[in-house]
C-alpha cells in the first residue's frame, strides 16, 4: 500500500480510536504482503527523507490527496511515521480524525516532496547528509539539528552550516569567512 493508493489518517485523530464502534464485525487483520510490505518500507523511508528537507523549512508534515474521497489528508510527520508502522506491524492503516483547520501552506505534498527528494538523491545531494549544527554561532543558543533559524536571535543557521562543509571540503576557514563576508553574510563566531 503506497501512499499513492491513499488509505489515509489525519493529523490529530486519536489511533486508538474505533471510527465505526463496532470491533465485533471488523475482519481480522491481515498481515501485508511482501510487496505491500516493500511498499510501505519505501513510503518509511521517504517519509524520512522529506522531513529531513522539508522540516528544516518549517514543514509539518504531508498532505496528501485522497482517491476516495476526493479530500486532502494531512499528516504530521510523526503521525504518518507512527501510522505506517502500525500498519506494518498489524497490515492495517490507523484511523484518526481530520485535522482541526491546517494550513496547507505548512503541508508538504506527497507526490512533490518524493519527487523532490528522489531528484536530490538523483543528483547525489541526498538530504540525509545535513550539516549537525547544536548552537548559534551568533549567540551560543542551543538549536536542534532541524532549525532554519535561531529561536533567540532569528539569525539563519544555514550560513553556519555552509561553513562547516566549506570547512570539511578542505577550504581554508580564513578563505571561508572571507567568501561569506563578501557573499553578504553577517560575521559570527564559531569554534
Amino acid at each position: 500500500m503506497s501512499m499513492d493508493d491513499d488509505e489515509s489518517l489525519d493529523e490529530g485523530e486519536d489511533p486508538s480510536e474505533n471510527v465505526s464502534g463496532d470491533d465485533d464485525d471488523a475482519d481480522p487483520a491481515q498481515p501485508l504482503s511482501p510487496d505491500e510490505r516493500e511498499s510501505v518500507e519505501a513510503d518509511l523511508e521517504d517519509l524520512d527523507s522529506m522531513r529531513t528537507v522539508f522540516e528544516a523549512q518549517g514543514a509539518k508534515g504531508v498532505v496528501i490527496a485522497c482517491s476516495e474521497c476526493g479530500s486532502n489528508h494531512f499528516y504530521g510527520w510523526e503521525l504518518l511515521r507512527e501510522s505506517l508502522e502500525h500498519m506494518l506491524a498489524t497490515g492495517e492503516p490507523r484511523m484518526h480524525e481530520p485535522a482541526y483547520q491546517p494550513r496547507e501552506d505548512d503541508y508538504v505534498v506527497w507526490d512533490y516532496g518524493k519527487g523532490y527528494v528522489d531528484a536530490l538523491a538523483d543528483a547525489g545531494l541526498e538530504g540525509g547528509s545535513r550539516v549537525p549544527i547544536t548552537r548559534c554561532a551568533w549567540c551560543d543558543t542551543p538549536v536542534e539539528a532541524h532549525f532554519a533559524f535561531c529561536p533567540s536571535c532569528g539569525r539563519p543557521m544555514a550560513v553556519v552550516r555552509l561553513f562547516r562543509e566549506l570547512l570539511g571540503r578542505g577550504l581554508d576557514e580564513r578563505d571561508v569567512r572571507s567568501l561569506l563576508l563578501r557573499a553578504g553574510f553577517e560575521p559570527f563566531g564559531i569554534d
